[in-house]
C-alpha cells in the first residue's frame, strides 16, 4: 500500500488502520471485513451487494419498524431505498467493539451513521449505534443479523 500523502492520494494502509483501530488481531480484522464490505456496496448504492454480505436467511432489523428476512427482502428493501429516500447516500462508521463467541462468530458494535448525498460528517439525526452478528461460512464472513437505533438527535425515549 502506498505511504504517499500527496494530495489526492488516498493510503488505504492508513485508513484501514485507522478504521481497526485497537482490533488488529487477523480474526477481528476478517470479521470486521463485512461492515467493511457493506460500506463498499453502499457507496455505489449497490442493493444487490449489500445483500450479497448477509447470509441466506440474514436478518437486518432498522427504526421504523422495518424487519427482512433473507437477501431477497434486503435487496428488495435496498433496491427500493436506493430509488428513493437513500439514493446517493453512503453509509460511514467504526468498531468500538470486537467479541468472539465461538470460533465462527462473532458480535460487533459499531457506531456511525447514514451521510447524506455530498456530506463527509454523519448529521446528528443520522447517527446510529448497530449490532452485527457475524458468522463464518465456508471460509467466508457473512451478516447474519444487523439491527441499528438512531444515537443522535431522536434518539431520546419519551415515556
Amino acid at each position: 500500500m502506498s505511504t504517499s500523502t500527496s494530495p489526492g492520494v488516498v493510503d488505504k494502509g492508513a485508513q484501514l488502520a485507522a478504521y481497526y483501530g485497537p482490533f488488529t488481531g487477523e480474526k477481528e480484522k476478517q470479521a470486521l471485513s463485512v461492515p467493511l464490505r457493506l460500506v463498499a456496496a453502499w457507496a455505489q448504492n449497490d442493493a444487490a451487494g449489500i445483500a450479497e454480505v448477509f447470509t441466506e436467511d440474514g436478518i437486518m432489523i432498522l427504526p421504523g419498524d422495518v424487519y427482512k428476512k433473507g437477501r431477497g427482502e434486503v435487496l428488495s428493501f435496498m433496491a427500493a431505498a436506493f430509488a428513493g429516500p437513500f439514493k446517493g447516500t453512503g453509509v460511514t462508521g467504526r468498531p468500538v467493539d470486537v467479541r468472539f463467541v465461538g470460533d465462527d462468530v462473532a458480535l460487533l458494535r459499531t457506531h456511525g451513521g447514514i451521510l447524506a448525498p455530498g456530506e463527509t460528517e454523519i448529521a446528528p439525526e443520522l447517527a446510529v449505534r448497530s449490532t452485527w452478528v457475524t458468522v463464518r461460512r465456508d471460509g467466508q464472513w457473512q451478516l447474519a443479523a444487523y439491527q441499528n437505533s438512531p444515537r443522535g438527535e431522536g434518539a431520546t425515549l419519551r415515556w
